[in-house]
């Protein structure tokens, strides 16, 4: 039973979940009081925390043109340089910051290349706009905060609900599309997701099924031609990662693109997106609830953590192995204080309260005790100490190996 890297770092966050009956926590969603009520691009903060530099795109695609700023919301953390960047589209753009804040790119420009960065040194919000298109949404935030932030291979430590909400706002993306039910499919526990391309839905085989899901950061996506409905492609609606090239009929063709950084990928047919052809692709943390797509899948409650079959036994041989010496220290003092029954008079069997009799030795050399089912408290507490060393080694050899060198050791 071969067990991938995600599984098996999945299993070891259970592992440890369980043996210190810790709680996952989610990452907290900043308030932001109403500010990006009209921004259509929002779609939660992206975590950047642990990162020395990062950049923001202005002059995104966005509310209605190409008025935003992307991501719109970014938490890093204290001492991060935010670099802003010019795409030269939508004409005339600046950084100011909304009241009394320290960004300030002077008047708006429209050069693509053009940059404006500033160190965020203290914590908190930090809220900016463009002022020649603040009416339209053109307004993001920088939140300072510090700890460190997601990580495209699952990272170490618990796995945290980080990114877009669980059924994040499409802004009306799937306000014509039949075969959407309103919710976001959940397959964050998985390596490698495949969507249909022509499945059945919009009066014909004219949909992507499902229409959303959920993946995390490094999932490979790949969309799978049924060969109906004509020719399809797959397409980012605004500036976005996906173009599969011209519309395509033949069965079985394939498009795939790995998805790195968090965020909402909206995408449409082209050929067929004025009948409801659309879809959407969130990336995020795994969520804290119950979901998935793939069903089968373990969960442990409470803890957001969700282990598979394989993932469980991983899980209990490691806990086997801290628990073992003192199962077997528990049944050798039974063993210890146990007596076998002995027969009384009136052919009544009784247990022995007493020392059993010894003849006496008949050897000229005196009768050596042998102490091997004796319980000794120290040997035990050396044998468990030994075990819990070796765990330790175990594990920072793994980490060594596995993230600082990514060598994959798993499979």
């Amino acid at each position: 039973m071969a067990l991938s890297r995600r599984q098996f770092v999945g299993a070891a966050a259970g592992t440890a979940a369980l043996a210190a009956t810790g709680t996952a926590t989610a990452q907290e969603e900043p308030d932001y009081g109403g500010w990006f009520d009209d921004v259509s691009n929002y779609d939660g903060t992206v975590d950047k925390r642990g990162q020395d530099t990062v950049t923001i795109t202005v002059g995104a695609q966005g509310n209605n043109g190409a008025f935003a700023f992307d991501p719109a919301a970014v938490m890093v953390s204290p001492g991060t340089e935010v670099v802003w960047e010019w795409t030269g589209e939508g004409g005339g753009h600046n950084v100011v910051s909304d009241g009394d804040g320290p960004l300030d790119s002077g008047s708006a420009v429209s050069e693509a290349g053009t940059t404006y960065s500033h160190t965020f040194e203290s914590e908190g919000m930090f809220k900016y706009v463009c002022i020649p298109h603040k009416a339209l949404g053109m307004k993001g935030a920088v939140v300072v905060r510090p700890g460190s932030g997601s990580s495209g291979d699952g990272g170490s430590g618990g796995q945290q609900q980080q990114g877009p909400p669980e059924n994040p706002d499409y802004g009306g993306w799937f306000d014509n599309v039949s075969n959407y039910d309103g919710t976001t499919v959940d397959r964050t526990d998985a390596d490698s997701v495949e969507i249909s391309v022509g499945a059945q839905g919009n009066n014909g085989a004219f949909a992507f099924d499902p229409p959303a899901v959920r993946v995390t950061p490094g999932t490979e996506v790949t969309w799978t031609w049924t060969g109906e409905g004509g020719g399809h492609n797959v397409v980012s609606d605004g500036d976005g990662p996906l173009d599969s090239g011209g519309a395509v009929s033949e069965s079985g063709t394939t498009y795939s693109h790995t998805f790195e950084e968090m965020g909402v990928y909206k995408y449409a047919c082209v050929p067929h997106e004025s009948l409801g052809m659309k879809g959407a692709v969130v990336v995020g943390g795994p969520l804290g609830g119950s979901g998935g797509g793939s069903g089968g899948g373990s969960e442990q409650e409470g803890s957001g953590i969700e282990l598979s079959g394989p993932q469980w036994l991983l899980s209990g041989s490691v806990l086997l192995a801290f628990f073992s010496p003192l199962l077997f220290a528990v049944a050798m003092r039974r063993r210890q204080n146990g007596r076998p029954p002995q027969m009384g008079e009136g052919g009544e069997l009784q247990r022995a309260t007493g020392p059993e009799p010894v003849e006496e030795a008949k050897e000229t050399e005196p009768a050596v005790e042998l102490g091997h089912d004796e319980y000794d408290p120290k040997g035990t507490a050396a044998l468990v100490a030994f075990y819990f060393v070796l765990i330790g080694l175990l594990w920072v050899f793994m980490y060594f190996v596995e993230f600082l060198g990514r060598v994959s050791i798993i499979g």
